[in-house]
């Protein structure tokens, strides 16, 4: 079998570079053919490996699968995620372990591959989700302040920062195709495409990967305090009469009037076209779309 491996050296202080050298030894010491590749490597030179081949395997955070995103769609190839980050949504969402010698018998099985869709916003790809507000705040905070220790407890200090200090986004939410007013809030927006959301706070949990919809809740608070509460209920497993929900295959979405800060895939937007620093401001607008691209994941646990 023929395996490219893309690793991030940066991510997880050195876990990725380990995990590379080890899956890649035992791969080759069990017959296989592996190429490793850090992620900075020529593009050309990628996508042409990663079509050849009958597996992917990507080492790092969500933030490295959402960077090489503009690769994967252009192949069929069946895609692995080592999760090397702090929460490694991907790799939880379908089932994909950090256990060596499991994640090379994953690569070995012959799973049918799950078909993912990959939406856009303001045409960039992406694969997790799409948020305003405080929530993004908080990943605004956290790259600010990265030299920081690193895992879950390197988001204390924005979380601290955040609770005394909130930024909330004001809102306006227009569905494609319908006839329905535009949806005006203020407090936390997220647009969905896959259930996972990190530290078990899931506000979409029915989200289907492969159905051509987005899922958008948007979650009325004030402040961090209010964002709390909600967030309870998000880990009750239910719904409050402050949280808004619906389904479309695009939405626009606009700052009312102050700019807000924007994450995607867990990352501070510094990346979509029109944002300034990974805030949206007055007047500009989002626009999410389902493109009708996809990614092929290996799972062991074929959502399809």
């Amino acid at each position: 079998m023929q395996i490219t491996l893309i690793f991030n050296p940066r991510s997880g202080r050195g876990k990725a570079v380990r995990g590379a050298d080890a899956i890649s030894a035992l791969l080759i010491e069990r017959g296989h053919q592996v190429e490793c590749f850090e992620m900075s490597a020529p593009k050309e030179m990628l996508e042409e490996r990663i079509a050849s081949s009958d597996r992917v395997l990507v080492i790092g955070g969500d933030g490295t699968v959402h960077h090489l995103l503009p690769l994967l769609v252009q192949t069929n190839t069946p895609m692995y995620h080592f999760g090397s980050g702090t929460a490694n949504l991907i790799s939880k969402e379908f089932g994909m372990s950090r256990n060596i010698r499991k994640v090379v018998n994953h690569l070995e099985s012959e799973f049918q591959p799950t078909r993912v869709d990959v939406p856009t916003c303001n045409g960039m790809p992406f694969l997790i989700m799409v948020s305003m507000g405080i929530d993004a705040s908080v990943i605004h905070r956290f790259e600010e302040a990265r030299k920081r220790k690193g895992g879950y407890r390197a988001y204390l200090f924005p979380v601290f920062k955040e609770v005394f200090a909130s930024r909330p986004a004001r809102f306006t939410v227009q569905e494609f195709d319908s006839t329905k007013p535009p949806y005006q809030g203020r407090g936390i927006l997220v647009v969905s495409n896959l259930r996972s959301y990190g530290g078990g706070f899931n506000p979409s949990p029915l989200s289907e990967c492969d159905d051509g919809l987005l899922d958008l809740v948007a979650i009325k608070c004030r402040s961090s305090l209010g964002a709390a509460v909600q967030y309870a209920y998000l880990l009750l497993r239910r719904s409050s009469r402050s949280m808004y929900r619906t389904q479309s295959s695009s939405f626009v979405i606009s700052s009312a009037d102050s700019s807000a800060y924007v994450q995607v895939d867990g990352e501070k937007a510094t990346r979509i076209e029109g944002l300034v620093d990974g805030q949206l401001q007055p007047k500009a607008e989002l626009h999410i779309r389902a493109s009708g691209s996809s990614v092929w994941m290996h799972s062991p646990l074929n959502r399809s």
